[in-house]
């Protein structure tokens, strides 16, 4: 249950995340809030493989992989909508 709803929620977060970053003065532009949010996502894959895998991946881990795979998801849907 708690793999769905981080799933749900990182699509969330994506949906939210992108139009939130383009109403932003320095950003602007919806095209680099989107690449702002696979940045993050790319960041969280890093941090992941700096763990060392010693013991078995625990729930914190797989909720926060399912929270990369939802915002990355959301993303490429945005770019489905915008035609590109």
């Amino acid at each position: 249950m708690v793999l769905i709803l981080g799933l749900t929620g990182g699509f969330f977060l994506g949906q939210l995340g992108i139009p939130l970053l383009s109403k932003l003065p320095l950003i602007g532009d919806s095209d680099l809030g989107a690449l702002l949010v696979l940045a993050a996502a790319e960041v969280l894959v890093r941090l992941r493989s700096l763990e060392v895998a010693v013991a078995p991946p625990s729930l914190l881990r797989h909720t926060v992989d399912n929270i990369r795979i939802g915002l990355v998801f959301s993303v490429v849907l945005e770019a489905f909508k915008l035609g590109s």
